[in-house]
């Protein structure tokens, strides 16, 4: 899109619908956990496109086994992993016959959390000023058996200071996080963890600006009904803030908005306020007792805008 940095934008696909056990039985719907729907969204994208290598950014939670298990071919998961996930190493291959199976599994190498204690291997990452950061590779037999997967963690300098009110609680002095991508770059696979930052954006913005968080009713019909429809407008709009900026000169954005040197990519907020800014200059106001002048909508051709619509 011209004017942003980045090359991509957020775009919700899709929703389920969670109930939890006694709702479930009630109504008769699935009874499945959260995780469980997260991996059928999964599937639902990844299967009307089998030749696009996809990536899947979760939380430290989501690192389980109903989410990451027999993925797609196409699909890698790479999330936050737990410190105190035990790792262990890929297993010897036996040159002399033994009974039973192959092992699965090798030595144990340890947590990340003692890991973390080691002297040798650190180096500081391009990103943030006073970390550390160590590469592993290693199995982690109880979420993805049979899968070498690539371990990255961070240690931060701990320093006792008393903390301000308002204060943000500071980072954690000991995080890790895998993928199962061993050719990718350490610096890349820490670049995967900050861009789930753009996928808790517009989590924040459907609930508090689009309604996702402040539906009235109760009813599973109308629940469903009523999301829908703002994620097919949701999907709308965000094919219009394509198409119409790319036929636009791009904004010299450093200069309008010089607060927002970090973004990269337009959010579905900024698309909302581009999208309402449109249809107020093609005469179509959607709240008309706050400007009651603009209730009447002209009927001239040549300020109408045919995408706005």
């Amino acid at each position: 899109m011209p004017g942003w940095p980045g090359k991509h934008v957020s775009v919700p696909s899709g929703g389920s619908l969670y109930l939890k056990a006694a709702q479930a039985r009630k109504v008769g719907g699935p009874d499945q956990t959260r995780r469980a729907l997260a991996r059928d969204l999964v599937d639902f994208v990844a299967a009307p496109l089998p030749t696009r290598r996809m990536r899947v950014v979760g939380e430290g939670g989501d690192a389980t086994q109903e989410r990451l298990r027999r993925l797609p071919g196409t699909v890698e998961g790479a999330s936050r992993m737990l410190i105190s996930g035990k790792l262990s190493a890929p297993p010897l291959l036996s040159t002399s016959p033994r009974r039973g199976g192959p092992p699965k599994k090798g030595r144990r190498l340890g947590s990340p959390k003692p890991l973390a204690r080691n002297r040798s291997g650190w180096q500081p990452p391009p990103t943030e000023t006073g970390a550390l950061v160590p590469a592993w590779t290693g199995r982690w037999p109880t979420v993805l058996p049979g899968r070498l997967l690539q371990v990255v963690g961070v240690r931060r300098a701990w320093r006792l200071r008393p903390r301000q009110p308002g204060q943000r609680q500071p980072p954690p002095a000991v995080e890790a996080f895998f993928s199962p991508d061993l050719p990718l770059s350490l610096t890349a696979l820490l670049a995967q963890d900050r861009a789930r930052w753009a996928v808790e954006i517009p989590i924040r913005d459907s609930n508090a600006l689009a309604g996702f968080g402040q539906a009235q009713w109760r009813k599973r019909e109308r629940v469903g009904g009523a999301n829908t429809l703002r994620l097919v407008l949701a999907a709308a709009r965000t094919l219009w803030f394509g198409e119409t900026t790319a036929r636009i000169p791009p904004v010299p954005r450093q200069r309008y908005r010089p607060w927002d040197r970090q973004k990269s990519a337009p959010s579905q907020l900024d698309l909302v306020w581009t999208w309402r800014a449109a249809l107020q200059t093609a005469g179509v106001c959607p709240i008309p007792r706050v400007a009651p002048d603009l209730a009447a909508i002209p009927q001239e051709a040549e300020i109408a805008l045919p995408l706005a619509a």
